[in-house]
């Protein structure tokens, strides 16, 4: 049975992050604390935490500290970087931790990013596929306000219906497989498109929760369509 209420303990915190690893595409950061793989604390040092990490066959989800929020992203293999001890002394939050307030091992954590552009303006964009990208791209595309490939996909099914109903048909099933397939990559360029930057990756349970945990990291950050009271922006 894990710890749950840890005093004056050590952990990892990452110093430095080799350029294309895994943390470096989860979007870890240097200064970012390890406290727990699924709700466990880590009480190992960083070479056997890395060679458990390297075994796994599943994604877990690692918890973290980064300036004062915790928060929890997947891993899956090792993370590639290099870790120092840091003692709970060092930062005040870390003496009296409860994980279950952070972390809930029977629930379902889904993967968000956080897109923004120059200012406070933001997305999220949850990372799990959508069965209506497979079935109906049309709609897909209008849920998720992508006009311009609405557009172009609308003009695309009216060709084809016009030179043969069968043809139309036939495009519909690729064109639905296709979309269904890319839908992730499809959004991510259509934010680094309207000028959008990836900021922020984490998981949550939904999409207030991860709104949440954004506005948490970044006090200002507003998001179009968003469940949180407009940011407080001071003149």
């Amino acid at each position: 049975m894990s710890e749950e209420i840890v005093t004056e303990k050590s952990f990892l915190q990452i110093k430095s992050i080799r350029t294309s690893s895994n943390a470096y595409i989860m979007k870890l950061k240097e200064g970012d604390v390890i406290i727990a793989l699924n709700g466990e604390m880590v009480n190992k040092s960083y070479e056997e935490l890395s060679k458990e990490l390297s075994e796994i066959k599943e994604k877990k989800v690692i918890t973290l500290f980064r300036e004062g929020v915790f928060f929890n992203t997947f891993v899956h293999g090792s993370l590639g970087v290099i870790c120092e001890d840091i003692t709970a002394e060092k930062i005040p939050e870390l003496k009296n931790i409860n994980l279950k307030d952070y972390f809930q091992r029977d629930d379902l954590y889904f993967l968000f990013e956080v897109f923004k552009k120059p200012g406070n303006n933001a997305a999220l964009l949850n990372t799990s596929h959508s069965i209506l990208a497979s079935i109906a791209p049309p709609l897909w595309m209008l849920q998720n306000r992508l006009w311009t490939f609405f557009g172009i996909t609308m003009v695309f099914y009216f060709m084809l219906f016009m030179i043969s109903p069968w043809l139309f048909f036939i495009g519909w099933i690729l064109k639905s497989w296709y979309v269904g397939s890319s839908q992730i990559d499809s959004l991510r360029f259509f934010y680094r498109l309207n000028n959008y930057r990836l900021i922020l990756s984490f998981c949550a349970r939904n999409d207030k929760e991860a709104q949440e945990i954004a506005r948490k990291f970044d006090e200002k950050i507003d998001f179009d369509f968003s469940y949180l009271e407009p940011a407080i922006i001071e003149d």
